[in-house]
């Protein structure tokens, strides 16, 4: 099963990246504490995932935040995976 994926990162991220964050779309924001990015796509299994925070690991990136909501037949009732119980 697969699962939508929200990372937010410090730092600019260009967008030739994509490729190798799984295809992930890369978006740069500017605010006022600097430079931040956000990634968000799909992951088709935790092994994507990890691969995508190991190559911003791999740049220096610091990681924000990241977020995870199961795709499920229950479609509206999904939540992300860090406010689930893990009881489905």
């Amino acid at each position: 099963m697969s699962s939508m994926c929200w990372i937010r990162i410090k730092g600019r991220l260009d967008s030739s990246w994509s490729d190798r964050m799984s295809g992930f779309r890369i978006t740069n924001l500017e605010g006022p504490e600097g430079s931040e990015t956000n990634l968000e796509g799909e992951l088709t299994d935790q092994a994507a995932l990890q691969g995508i925070l190991a190559t911003l690991g791999d740049l220096n990136l610091a990681i924000v935040s990241v977020e995870t909501m199961d795709r499920s037949p229950r479609g509206a009732n999904s939540v992300p995976s860090h406010l689930s119980n893990g009881e489905g």
